[in-house]
Formats: structure tokens, sequence, C-alpha cells
């Protein structure tokens, strides 16, 4: 039994593989496919210590020192990618653009007769197949923008519509942001601009039979970048010329207490970090500095409420002397729909009516 060849392209069109990453951790986490598993060859120690092998002494030289590295090692890694294979699942191994570490790996599991792939080009060339899907022009489908002022239940939204069974791309899930200046407070880092494109590639895949029954998705109104990520070009042209936008409205105190809820409490579809109130509270009043329009006095005042704990007052001073007027400025005058924020339930409703229509 030897290993085979597979394309990037082939890989991306599987409804199930099991994909093995040998690259070194820090590799790994700085772009990956996802779903993939990390059976790192060598450490990043070791891999450093290899490359520097080959700078000073030449390649014979490295490859023999990685011989001597992995030597020990490749029982126990063959033990740990078969304990990952799954029925019914290709098992695909990959290093970062085809190179001799795949080629290794797959070759010793061909020995113990572990049938697999190795993918052509590796990591690179995945990349470049996501890269190429993006810039082509074929996703196609009508974005409906939920759009509304902050707190208004976007995002809230778009899950009750996706627990309807709607084809839905929720970019502040994937991105790991909230999508302002204070997005980022209570959540793990967000992801890398690869990595966050990776998933919206795959989010992307799987809805593709919801897609081809509708004809659209819903997608919520967002700016050229989500904290520190970019919107891909077609998903960002999207969301401006659409003509089917949906305004969600509540009142103030109503987003003011679902942000309070988001941030303080871990609501929404976001993981909060076990960061304490005080802390979090202290790294709002560090941000307003970084807040563009608030006035010294404001931001005074903003943090004095922050301080003394009235923090709904706080928020709703920030909503209505900073993001209403930025953002209200943007919507149309006409919406396809108006919807009433304060029962989402509803709202998702009266919208899959009207489409439906």
């Amino acid at each position: 039994m030897t290993w085979r060849e597979i394309s990037a392209e082939d890989v991306a069109s599987l409804s199930r593989v099991c994909l093995i990453d040998v690259r070194s951790p820090c590799e790994y986490l700085a772009e990956n496919i996802p779903g993939s598993h990390n059976v790192p060859l060598f450490t990043d120690a070791e891999r450093a210590e290899i490359g520097t092998i080959y700078a000073q002494e030449g390649e014979m030289v490295a490859r023999r020192k990685a011989l001597k590295i992995i030597s020990p090692k490749i029982s126990d890694l063959v033990e740990q990618i078969a304990a990952l294979r799954r029925s019914g699942a290709p098992l695909v191994v990959h290093c970062w653009r085809g190179g001799l570490r795949s080629e290794a790996v797959a070759s010793c599991l061909s020995i113990v007769g572990i049938d697999c792939w190795r993918l052509t080009g590796g990591y690179k060339a995945f990349r470049r197949h996501i890269v190429a899907e993006f810039e082509a022009g074929t996703f196609n489908y009508q974005a409906v923008v939920i759009d509304g002022l902050t707190g208004s239940g976007k995002t809230e939204l778009l899950g009750r519509l996706s627990e309807r069974g709607q084809a839905v791309i929720d970019l502040e899930k994937l991105a790991n942001h909230r999508g302002s200046i204070f997005g980022a407070l209570g959540l793990a880092a967000q992801p890398s601009q690869k990595n966050f494109e990776a998933e919206l590639f795959f989010a992307i895949k799987q809805m593709k039979d919801k897609l081809a029954a509708n004809g659209f998705y819903f997608i919520e109104a967002e700016s050229r970048k989500i904290g520190r990520l970019r919107v891909p070009d077609f998903l960002y042209l999207a969301i401006q010329n659409s003509a089917k936008r949906i305004i969600v409205e509540s009142n103030l105190r109503v987003r003011a207490e679902r942000i309070l809820h988001d941030y303080l409490e871990g609501g929404g579809a976001f993981e909060k970090l076990p960061d304490s109130t005080d802390e979090l509270l202290l790294k709002a009043i560090e941000l307003l500095g970084y807040v563009k329009g608030l006035s010294k006095e404001l931001r005074l005042k903003i943090s004095d409420q922050i301080s003394q704990g009235k923090l709904r007052e706080s928020v709703e001073l920030i909503l209505e002397t900073y993001y209403d007027p930025l953002y209200s400025r943007h919507f149309v005058d006409e919406p396809l729909l108006r919807v009433d924020g304060s029962d989402l339930d509803e709202a998702a409703e009266q919208i899959l009516a009207l489409l439906s229509a």
C-alpha cells in the first residue's frame, strides 16, 4: 500500500475528511485548515534548530539532524494519527507546501498499512484555492442585509433566522469580535486573517444547499473591518450594494441592557473570558480614549458613570452621543422592512413571511 496525492480542490469538495497537519505548533496556530488536527513532526524549537543548521551547514546536514530528531517519535506519531481516523473519512496528510515533512509521515503510515493521501502543495495550495474562490465572482447569491443601531439585536436576529433553517453568514462570530471599538471586550483573541477567511470559506460551503434552495442569505451590515480583520471584498461589496435591507429597531433602554448582557454576562454567541467585571470596566474606560468624536468632557462623564457603577446610563450616553449619529446616517430611507428588536422571534417570522410571499 502506498500513499497518493490529492489536490486542494478535491479536498475542499469532500463532505468528510480527516486532515492531519504535521507542521510545528506555531505554524498551525498562525494558519490552518478548519477541522484539521495538528500532529507536529517537529516542535517549534526543533524546527528552528533545523532551519539554523540548514542555513549554516547546508541541506544534507539539516536532513540528517531532522532524521535523528524524528526517528524516536515515529511510533507514537503513527499511533496518534491512527487514533484520529474516522470511518468513511479519507485520511489526508499535509505540511506547508507538500514537502519532505508530509512525505515522511505519509510514507510511515503506508509502511504500517494505513491508507492515506498527501495534499499536493500543502497548506499553501489550499490557501491559494480559497483566495481564488473568493476572487472568482461565483458567489452571486442575493444578500439580505440586517441593519440597525448598535444593540438593536442584529446578531441575535441572525441566530433566530439560522434556527429557522436559513442561510446565514455571521461575520462577527467568525471574527470573534462584536464589530466596535469595544468589540473585543471579554473575548479571546481574534483569529488570523487567513484563519478567518478559511472559516468563512467552510461556512459558505456548508450552506450551499440552503443557498441553492432560496437564492439568498442573511448577513449583518458590517464595516470594511471587524476588529483588525478585513471583510473579503466580495462580501463587503455584497453588503454595500444590496437592495434588500431590513432595519431592526429597539428603544434606547432595551439596546443598552442588551449590550450590558452581552458584554458582562457573556450573552449572545460569544464565550466570555474569565475576566472580572472590574477588569472589563477598566478596559472599557481605557478604550474610551480611542473613540473619535467624543469630547474630553463626555469621556470624563462616561468614565465617571462607569466608575460609579452607572453602567446602563454610561452605555446610553455612548450610544446617543457617538454610535447613533455615526451609524444612522448610513441607513437607507426605504428599507425592505422594519422590525421590532424587542421581539426577535416575531421579527424573524415577519422577515420570512415577506421573503416567501
